[in-house]
């Protein structure tokens, strides 16, 4: 991700009211997870587990936050069991930015799979969910997530 995007998710993420972002660093997700890092507008809490983030978020909003998580879609998958009892059951609100590994022509074959399984999942979740694939679109898609 480059430096001008990551600025414009986090931009975004404010405009939106988003006030709280748990992350998980990884290298896609390393531009972002910094900028997040350095903006004293945004309470952001690194963290070493995707469902950890969850529950973070998850007491962040009954907090009176306005939580959001970055995690890759690894994690999305690794996540689950948290996403449905501590979000989906009892409706708790939080924003997944979710980074993609495993599109088209991907040589990793964990990858590939993880990529092809992230999808469905969120459909199986009931998850709404939308690509970020035009910078012109972060800022209404962001904001969108948050109704």
């Amino acid at each position: 991700m480059r430096p001008q995007v990551a600025s414009e998710i986090v931009n975004a993420l404010k405009d939106a009211g988003v006030d709280f972002v748990a992350s998980l660093t990884e290298a896609n997700l390393h531009d972002l997870v910094m900028t997040l890092a350095e903006d004293r507008s945004i309470r952001h809490v690194p963290v070493t587990r995707e469902e950890e983030g969850i529950g973070i978020c998850v007491g962040a909003y009954l907090g009176g936050r306005r939580p959001a998580m970055v995690m890759m879609n690894a994690g999305f998958l690794v996540s689950g069991n948290a996403l449905a009892t501590a979000c989906l059951l009892p409706g708790i609100p939080v924003l997944l930015l979710i980074g993609h590994n495993g599109g088209l022509g991907e040589e990793n074959p964990s990858h590939a799979t993880v990529g092809m399984l992230t999808e469905p999942v969120l459909g199986a979740f009931q998850i709404v969910h939308e690509k970020l694939d035009r910078v012109e679109s972060i800022r209404s898609t962001i904001r969108d997530g948050q109704i």
